[in-house]
């Protein structure tokens, strides 16, 4: 796993693997479904060398996490001023330092989260959107009309933390109102599935019965 991990790190084998496995199709797709508009506040957690920014409409105010700094140093050089890319973990002083988001993009990321760690950045996430604001995310899944080529690939994937739909939903549901998902079977070129979700509206925590 180390040494595939540092092939990977070299961001023009990375990109040319996205293609190859047909992955960045995946990637459009959810930013196409986002509808992003010119002018919005984008938040892209986990965004690695975000070799996809041109595929995002322009202008928009865009700033990208991820804790390789190999993949935001190629991200600088290669967009400039276009976006703003941080290097390390969106967490609480991270978001206290930027505006509020109309879009929120965590594509490929929750499925390398534990239980408390993805709890923790949906929260985030929820605290830090826009009202009418939306998140979308996509991950790696385990369901039930899964091919054994297709469950090979959710089994061996490199995030620890593949869940089925049920348990995805339970996490987003902990901290917004509605929450759509849908899996999607053919984006790549290899059998594989995927959980797409799409979030809205922060839920508020009741409060103490009287």
């Amino acid at each position: 796993m180390a040494s595939v991990k540092g092939l990977l790190s070299h961001v023009p084998l990375y990109i040319g693997l996205q293609r190859a496995l047909g992955a960045d199709r995946l990637r459009y797709r959810c930013i196409e479904e986002t509808a992003i508009k010119p002018g919005e506040t984008v938040l892209d957690v986990g965004c690695g060398p975000a070799y996809y920014f041109d595929r995002l409409p322009q202008p928009i105010t865009y700033h990208g996490f991820d804790t390789d700094a190999g993949y935001i140093s190629w991200a600088r050089d290669r967009w400039g001023d276009a976006a703003s890319f941080h290097v390390g973990v969106f967490d609480e002083a991270s978001a206290a330092t930027l505006p509020e988001f109309d879009v929120i993009l965590l594509l490929g990321l929750l499925h390398h989260l534990d239980d408390t760690a993805a709890t923790e950045l949906l929260g985030l996430a929820a605290s830090v959107l826009r009202p009418n604001g939306r998140v979308v995310s996509v991950d790696t899944c385990f369901e039930p009309e899964q091919g054994r080529i297709s469950r090979w690939m959710s089994n061996n994937d490199r995030g620890e933390h593949v869940r089925d739909a049920e348990a995805f939903v339970a996490l987003a549901g902990a901290h917004f109102d509605d929450v759509e998902g849908v899996v999607v079977r053919d984006a790549t070129r290899i059998p594989s599935s995927h959980w797409l979700m799409h979030l809205r509206g922060q839920r508020v925590p009741a409060g103490p019965s009287v």
